[in-house]
């Protein structure tokens, strides 16, 4: 019998504890929620919101959230996100669709639907992150000022990012766009792969701290590595009836200097593409942005990046501020 009671009262003291535990971290769940929200940087509000779940999960809910930028304002229906209790560091997100785009000052009403739009992130307890990944299945871009006009659309939008498993930095970046049309624009079907690496940034969360994450990623040389860019599928020109093939392939690399301004170059290969573009305008700096093509008619561009400095073969045409 005082076996049973001991027993008993441990269990009753454990229940109390997780009990007490999940109370005390959704209470900070919640206060965190309040701290972004009274950011005025980030412009978030919900009409409601909730941290539920007990015991075994803690479940938060936004509901009918806006988010506000200078004239722009962005509304979502829904946003949740879920952890289970013994494993608070993988979080699985969910949105519910459409998403309005509202711009005040150009009148501008864009919408997003999709199936489904849903995201995973996943660290360790010492909050070295290990992946995140995001997807959104089917979705349309479309004007609404007047009437609903579909823009674009795609069957599937997906990204992922993965840490460097022998080491404590750098991550693989993975994302893959399948279908993507856009008639209006003469987009029949495009099909879109990237592949790179980040090196030497650090995989704990609590490092990352702008700037000086950045600027940690200049001093021990980090490099983002594009490995693979293959864009491939069919296009209409501008004026014409004729379904054309385009494809397009690209690989370089990109760091930052002492100062932040972004230097590097991506070494791209394309077919079809530049015939797609009207270059009378530019006159003699056509030839300079573009050059020849090559004896198969293919178009190898550089676009390189000098202390900032965007450059489309000789020509530069845009110049990117420092980074930190």
């Amino acid at each position: 019998m005082a076996k049973f009671k001991i027993m008993l009262a441990a269990i009753i003291l454990v229940c109390g504890a997780a009990t007490a535990a999940w109370f005390y971290i959704a209470h900070q769940i919640d206060q965190h929620i309040q701290i972004a929200m009274d950011d005025p940087e980030l412009g978030l509000t919900c009409a409601d919101r909730s941290v539920s779940g007990f015991p075994f999960r803690f479940d938060v809910r936004c509901l009918n959230a806006t988010v506000q930028s200078g004239d722009a304002t962005i509304a979502i229906p829904r946003i949740e996100a879920t952890a289970l209790f013994y494993r608070p560091t993988h979080i699985l997100a969910f949105i519910e669709g459409p998403i309005d785009y509202q711009n005040a000052f150009t009148g501008a009403h864009k919408q997003l639907r999709f199936e489904t739009a849903e995201a995973s992130a996943r660290a360790d307890f010492s909050m070295n992150l290990q992946r995140v990944s995001a997807q959104m299945v089917k979705p349309i871009w479309s004007d609404q000022l007047i009437g609903t006009v579909d823009v674009g659309s795609a069957e599937l939008l997906e990204a992922h990012l993965l840490a460097h498993a022998e080491k404590d930095t750098g991550f693989f970046a993975y994302a893959k766009f399948n279908n993507v049309q856009a008639q209006q624009m003469g987009v029949e079907k495009l099909n879109t792969t990237i592949e790179a690496e980040i090196t030497e940034i650090d995989q704990n969360l609590n490092n990352w701290i702008f700037p000086d994450m950045l600027q940690q990623f200049a001093a021990t040389e980090g490099k983002l590595i594009i490995q693979k860019y293959e864009t491939v599928g069919q296009v209409v020109p501008l004026g014409q009836s004729q379904v054309q093939e385009i494809a397009l392939n690209a690989e370089g690399e990109f760091t930052l200097t002492d100062q932040g301004m972004l230097q590097g170059i991506l070494r791209t290969n394309s077919q079809n593409i530049v015939d797609q573009f009207d270059l009378s305008a530019l006159g003699p700096m056509a030839a300079a942005i573009v050059g020849a093509p090559d004896q198969d008619g293919k178009h190898n561009i550089p676009v390189m990046a000098n202390a900032g400095v965007i450059s489309v073969g000789m020509a530069p045409i845009y110049l990117v501020p420092p980074l930190f």
